[in-house]
Formats: structure tokens, C-alpha cells, sequence
């Protein structure tokens, strides 16, 4: 496999245990394709479709999935760790269990995915859709969740309403939001606060019965 193959197709392709790090497949159609136990570490997968591929026990390590077509990929066993997945779609996904600590999920698609048990501390999880979840039992610890949108007038930027995770028709029964977080960049930083039960339930559109809340 080349390590370059922008826009190209290998849609059903077995690529089983492949070493594929740092490679570049931007725009690339992988639908279908067995990628299990591959080596992916630093990849760029930026708008590329993997729709229904086989991903289990990949290395996903520092791989950028932005933009990307995940639906109904396989990903059981995976390693994430520093992975982007900005913007993907996850739809349907089935992640329940997994450590999924130290990858980033902002404006992520979750709807429908199993993730019961699953791990969210402390990731980025901004503008994720989690609509009809199954998200039983799952830890968002310390996960920034909302922010504010914003307006720059004459220069001064003005804070407004504010946007959080929405979980509109999730399962929630024990799922953990102790910690979770608001944060607005200005400047390069981020600044982070507290967010409260009484915001989270609004703003997620879900009352949030059974879960652990802040």
C-alpha cells in the first residue's frame, strides 16, 4: 500500500494487520475495507469514508478522522489515544466498554451508538450529537461539554447563548457528569468552568433521570 493515496478508491480492500503509520489517506473511500489490527498510528483519515470498515484492534493513536465517515465501522478493541475525530460521523457505532480517554469529539455524530460503560473523561466532547445513545453506566468525567456561542462586535467579542452536548432521547441510567465543563478559547487559551445539573439537563435536552450529576 502506498503511504499517499489521496482521493482514491479501496473500498473492500483487506488490508489486515497493515502497517499504514503516518500514512495519508485523505478523501479516501475505505468502505467495507478490513483494517483490522492495522497500524494507523498518526494517519490522516480527513474526510475519508469508512463506512462500515473493520477497524478492530487497530492503532488508532494520534490519527486524525476528521471530517470522516465512520458509520457502523467496527472499532472493538481499538487504541485511542490523541485521536481526532472532529466532525465525524459515528453513527451507530458500537464503542460500549472502551477507553476512549485522550481523544478529542468535538461536533462528533453519536446518534444510535452503543456506548454503554464507555469512557468520555476529560475529552472534548463540544457540539457532539448523542441523540438515542446508549450511554448506561458510561463516565464523562471532567469532559467539557458546552460553550458559549459568540459574536464579534467592533472588534469585542460578546458571548451568548450557551451550546452543550445534546443527548435529546439517550439512555442515561447511571452515566457519570460529575465535572463536566464549559470552556471558551480566547487567544489561543482555553478558559474552562463548572457546569451546573440545572444547565446540563437544559441545554443536553435530556432530564438526565438516573444519571450522576455534577
Amino acid at each position: 500500500m502506498p503511504a499517499r493515496c489521496t482521493g482514491c478508491n479501496l473500498s473492500n480492500m483487506r488490508l489486515h494487520g497493515a502497517n499504514l503509520q503516518g500514512a495519508d489517506y485523505v478523501g479516501t473511500n475505505l468502505r467495507d475495507s478490513d483494517l483490522s489490527g492495522a497500524n494507523l498510528r498518526g494517519a490522516r483519515l480527513t474526510g475519508s469514508n469508512l463506512e462500515g470498515a473493520d477497524l478492530r484492534g487497530a492503532d488508532l493513536r494520534g490519527a486524525s478522522f476528521i471530517g470522516t465517515n465512520l458509520r457502523g465501522a467496527q472499532l472493538a478493541g481499538a487504541k485511542f489515544d490523541r485521536t481526532t475525530f472532529t466532525g465525524a460521523n459515528l453513527y451507530g457505532v458500537d464503542l460500549h466498554g472502551m477507553d476512549l480517554t485522550g481523544a478529542g469529539f468535538i461536533g462528533a455524530n453519536f446518534a444510535n451508538a452503543d456506548l454503554r460503560n464507555a469512557r468520555f473523561d476529560g475529552d472534548d466532547l463540544v457540539g457532539a450529537s448523542m441523540h438515542d445513545a446508549r450511554l448506561d453506566g458510561a463516565s464523562l468525567r471532567n469532559a467539557w461539554v458546552c460553550s458559549h456561542t459568540t459574536d464579534d462586535e467592533n472588534g469585542v467579542v460578546v458571548r451568548r447563548e450557551i451550546e452543550c452536548i445534546k443527548l435529546d432521547g439517550a439512555l442515561v441510567r447511571g452515566t457519570v457528569f460529575t465535572g463536566v465543563r464549559i470552556c471558551d478559547r480566547q487567544d489561543g487559551v482555553r478558559n474552562c468552568s463548572p457546569v451546573d445539573a440545572a444547565t446540563l439537563r437544559e441545554r443536553s435536552e435530556n432530564s438526565l433521570d438516573g444519571a450522576v450529576l455534577p
